[in-house]
């Protein structure tokens, strides 16, 4: 079975045509959303074998892209107390340090930390969570602490950051600290990633709507201005998660934004039903100025234990260009019943 999805993966990528930055010019960057390999803590809530086959589907297609990102929804250590009281909607995540591996192998360039789970165990949870991905070069960013990342990957070097919604990371809402960041990086960089956290939660919050969102109360963001906002200051492409399900993409000022990626890694700890289980893994290929060539959504879909795996019917890519025509006007971007993404003539 390993033999065959490593080939349909491989047949996967090679649909698309992309290639590598150094080989035509062109940059292609993977992009999906949350990943929690499994909990230690505050009660043992591990895949099996320690979630080692997780990624063995998707590997391959994060491994081609010349960089790969995501959010990790929750933290990497092996001892902490949760600070958040027990009841029907507290969910705490500590992904045990030696998953860093599991990361690294998949290879992942960049995570982003800003979501509402990085302080789940404490301030001292989150230094080791940044030590543990830097020592195994993964970049980070989302907090006070690392506000960006920066790597440089076959003479390319990208700038990372990541927003969220709560006081604990650096937030969409700060409009200043969002233009200082970027403008910053666009400085220093060839190429520019915003990913971010905010929306409300759950299959009722598909569709993207105008405004300020709220999920129990809290503040989750504007989004549609947030993400116009990162491409306005600089921004070469911008990518979200943080509702649990997938939502619209739009093509602004010829750059992406893919408004929400959903659950990507979640094999524990997250309910996994309808769109809930829908894991995008998105390729995207930039020209030389950071703007939108074309891309690919590669649909998986989650299961208990055993993380994203192939989807054969596309539903997801499917479900994603559905709520792309209903939600963004003036819509600029053909996406086919395999994935693949293209500009409008």
């Amino acid at each position: 079975m390993k033999i065959n999805r490593l080939f349909i993966a491989a047949v996967m990528v090679a649909t698309l045509g992309m290639a590598n930055a150094q080989d035509d010019g062109y940059i292609t960057i993977a992009m999906n959303g949350d990943i929690m390999t499994g909990s230690i803590k505050p009660e043992y809530d591990m895949p099996p074998n320690d979630g080692k086959d997780i990624f063995i589907d998707c590997d391959s297609i994060i491994r081609s892209a010349d960089v790969a990102c995501g959010n990790l929804e929750g933290v990497l250590a092996d001892t902490g107390k949760t600070r958040k009281r027990p009841g029907r909607l507290s969910f705490s995540f500590m992904m045990p340090t030696k998953s860093v591996k599991l990361l690294a192998d998949a290879g992942y360039d960049f995570l982003g930390i800003a979501n509402n789970h990085i302080n789940d165990f404490y301030p001292v949870a989150i230094q080791s969570t940044i030590k543990t991905l830097t020592d195994n070069n993964i970049g980070v960013a989302g907090t006070k602490d690392c506000e960006t990342s920066i790597k440089e990957i076959n003479g390319v070097k990208y700038g990372f950051c990541a927003f969220g919604h709560e006081s604990y990371t650096l937030r969409t809402q700060d409009t200043a600290t969002v233009k200082r960041i970027i403008k910053k990086l666009r400085q220093e960089c060839d190429i520019v990633i915003v990913c971010f956290h905010g929306g409300s939660e759950g299959l009722d919050q598909r569709h993207l709507p105008y405004g300020t969102e709220y999920f129990c109360g809290a503040d989750r963001g504007n989004l549609r201005k947030f993400a116009h906002l990162c491409i306005d200051c600089g921004a070469d492409i911008v990518y979200g998660h943080g509702p649990h399900v997938p939502r619209a993409m739009e093509l602004y000022k010829d750059h992406l934004i893919a408004y929400s990626l959903g659950n990507f890694a979640t094999p524990r700890g997250m309910k996994l039903h309808y769109q809930t289980a829908y894991a995008p893994l998105l390729v995207v290929r930039l020209d030389k100025d950071g703007k939108f060539v074309d891309g690919k959504i590669h649909s998986f879909i989650q299961a208990r234990d055993k993380g994203p795996r192939f989807d054969a019917t596309n539903a997801v890519a499917k479900d994603i260009r559905s709520l792309t025509e209903e939600d963004i006007k003036d819509n600029k971007l053909n996406i086919a019943d395999d994935g693949t993404i293209t500009i409008k003539k």
